[in-house]
């Protein structure tokens, strides 16, 4: 049984994933959000309460807070959530995103990479951290063509500027000081539990008003 550590785990995609691992799993999940506006804890449904499930409200940007949930919990991997998403919030209020994304993922790669070398040679080697990132770093694709893991980062937005920037502070900690870590670049999701801000939820409500 691991205990997986879960920043964001009370967003949309977040949520989702603990969901998911608290009911087809036997894993543990310390869940780190600090319930900004598009963090709900409703959206953990059946897993809230779930005994595998412990919840932190917890900053991604404070560092010693951060450091008490590692110690506690124990965690075998990290998968990082946390991060302001929305494109037009982006640039009607850039800090914020520059904080989160960029502060916040620095702030936690900073006290993973000091819990994974306090930890045996073995737990080293079965530690990882997942970044999840946003195809919007490499930009606009245009009319035709694909992007690809070797398409250059483009950003076009503050969100995607400071997304891309943590993509690149993740991959400097894993080459720089062998943090075992994994970036993944996801394209638009949807489903239950998302705020209505984003497309497809706020297309479908506009359509039931009419």
């Amino acid at each position: 049984m691991a205990t997986y550590l879960i920043t964001g785990g009370a967003g949309f995609i977040g949520s989702a994933l603990v969901r998911q691992i608290i009911a087809q799993t036997d894993h543990r999940v310390a869940n780190v959000d600090c319930l900004t506006y598009a963090g709900n804890p409703e959206s953990l449904a059946e897993a809230r309460d779930h005994a595998r499930h412990a919840f932190h409200r917890v900053d991604v940007c404070d560092a010693s807070a951060l450091r008490q949930v590692f110690e506690h919990e124990r965690p075998d991997a990290v998968l990082h959530l946390a991060a302001e998403s929305h494109v037009d919030r982006s640039i009607d209020g850039p800090g914020a995103f520059v904080r989160t994304n960029v502060l916040g993922t620095f702030t936690l790669l900073q006290e993973s990479l000091r819990y994974w070398r306090g930890l045996t040679p073995a737990q080293r080697d079965a530690f990882r951290l997942v970044h999840v990132s946003t195809d919007e770093v490499f930009g606009s694709l245009g009319e035709t063509g694909c992007f690809t893991e070797s398409t250059p980062y483009d950003p076009s937005s503050p969100y995607s500027a400071s997304k891309a920037g943590s993509d690149h502070l993740a991959r400097a900690w894993h080459r720089t000081y062998g943090l075992p870590v994994i970036v993944t670049n996801c394209s638009n999701n949807y489903g239950p539990y998302q705020f209505p801000e984003k497309l497809i939820p706020l297309m479908i409500l506009k359509g039931l008003a009419g």
